[in-house]
């Protein structure tokens, strides 16, 4: 069972063996907890509306000049919104607003859930973009590494995130991406449906981790594994025609230079010959 293969509501439509299942949103789909009281003073002062930001395991290695372009955005008085960020660093923002506010941990599934969370500010991370989708809450993606791209390039592509460049971005890029998130209903409907089509099914993912469990303990599991677990590694990761293909190039690729040499050969030869002809007299 995986989790990183996920309904296709998420992310593109993938291939799944018979021993996959699906359990993506098997904390997503959670009853919501009360959030802390301070967490929720802080939401609950705020007008227009609160940007989740958490960069997952990376929150504390992100380079200086990208967190200053990030507390730039927030700090400025064009984004009415406020801001809770997930950081150890809870002094990295110089400026002095009221709107922002960093703490070491969030609970991101029940903030999440909150009505007045706008908008999800993150890595790409696969459970950070099922849950957000779950809750119907348009993303800002900056990936970084790994499946991250992936994840956002597919959340880019279902309508319901904006993917911006990490090493390339300005805070006037991140405040307008942020206006247009908030000004355009494309992303908040993109999201919606989203979340409709992921909660959409049958049963719920513990009843499809229970089911397969029950299904194994019955039957085991050897009609359900697929026939790569009986493959050699060089078979696996197909040797012999990757082997095949590139001795067919160095072989094209030699024909080729060889001929090339044949033709140089003969036209230098032609034209020695004719500047050597003796001219009539």
């Amino acid at each position: 069972m995986r989790h990183s293969v996920e309904h296709v509501a998420v992310g593109y439509a993938q291939p799944q063996m018979p021993n996959t299942v699906a359990v993506g949103d098997i904390m997503a789909g959670r009853p919501r907890k009360p959030l802390p009281r301070e967490l929720e003073e802080f939401m609950s002062a705020s007008k227009d509306g609160v940007i989740a930001v958490s960069f997952g395991s990376n929150h504390d290695v992100l380079p200086q000049n990208i967190v200053g372009k990030l507390c730039d955005a927030f700090c400025d008085r064009r984004n009415r919104l406020c801001v809770v960020w997930k950081t150890d660093n809870t002094r990295m923002c110089r400026c002095d607003d009221e709107r922002i506010r960093l703490i070491p941990w969030i609970p991101q599934n029940d903030m999440l859930a909150d009505p007045r969370v706008q908008m999800f500010i993150n890595h790409g991370g696969f459970n950070s973009i099922v849950e957000s989708v779950y809750h119907a809450k348009p993303l800002i993606i900056f990936p970084i590494f790994g499946d991250q791209p992936t994840n956002a390039g597919a959340a880019d592509y279902k309508g319901y995130a904006i993917r911006m460049n990490i090493a390339h971005f300005s805070s006037e890029s991140l405040l307008s991406v942020i206006n247009v998130m908030l000004s355009d209903p494309f992303y908040k409907r993109r999201a919606q449906l989203s979340s409709a089509i992921l909660r959409d099914r049958s049963d719920t993912p513990a009843q499809r981790v229970s089911a397969m469990i029950d299904h194994v303990i019955k039957y085991g599991d050897r009609h359900l594994r697929t026939g790569a677990f009986e493959l050699s590694t060089l078979q696996l990761i197909m040797f012999d025609i990757f082997a095949v293909l590139v001795a067919a190039a160095v072989v094209i690729l030699v024909v080729a230079i060889l001929v090339c040499y044949c033709v140089c050969q003969t036209c230098y030869s032609c034209f020695c010959c004719s500047r050597n002809k003796p001219k009539a007299a």
